[in-house]
């Protein structure tokens, strides 16, 4: 082989280890990351963290940015197949204010009722609105017990209230 041909071999070679490595580079950063966006007054997720980590949103000034971490229920179904919804925001632990996902209580003799579960696989927590009110108000949260069927399928059951953590009485 003639030294030109020898030197071409070699700058191909080259030229294509070195792309190869960027492209895995590229998908390395891709795969170890997550984004959130500003939506309603408070933070999605836009891009879902990888299996086994959460996405925790950080809201700043109308802003939300992802960051990757560790899930705050390891086993739970939001940290293992992870997703956008507020499932898998909950898991980061972060500002999940900007989905519309609801759930909802009502006083009853110094405590609360559901009246309006949580979407599968998270609880609703239940307590009071104001004090002075004696009305309540629910809130989206991860599960008490993540391996409960009222965790699984939440209905409006004083079992699927307490999986909130929160202010039952039924």
């Amino acid at each position: 082989m003639g030294v030109f041909a020898t030197m071409f071999v070699l700058i191909l070679c080259s030229v294509n280890a070195h792309s190869s490595h960027r492209k895995d580079g590229l998908q390395r950063r891709a795969v170890d990351s997550c984004s959130c966006a500003y939506q309603n007054g408070g933070c999605v997720i836009t891009a879902a963290p990888p299996a086994n980590k959460a996405c925790k949103c950080v809201l700043s000034t109308n802003t939300c940015v992802g960051q990757i971490r560790a899930c705050a229920q390891p086993n739970a179904f939001f940290c293992t197949n992870p997703d956008t919804s507020l499932g898998t925001c909950l898991q980061g632990a972060g500002n999940c204010k900007g989905y519309s996902d609801t759930c909802d209580c009502k006083y009853v003799f110094s405590g609360c009722k559901l009246t309006s579960p949580a979407i599968p696989r998270t609880a609703c927590k239940c307590d009071f609105k104001e004090w002075w009110t004696w009305a309540c108000d629910g809130e989206i949260v991860l599960c008490g017990n993540q391996y409960s069927i009222y965790c699984d399928k939440p209905d409006l059951t004083k079992e699927s209230c307490y999986q909130g953590q929160g202010l039952c009485t039924y």
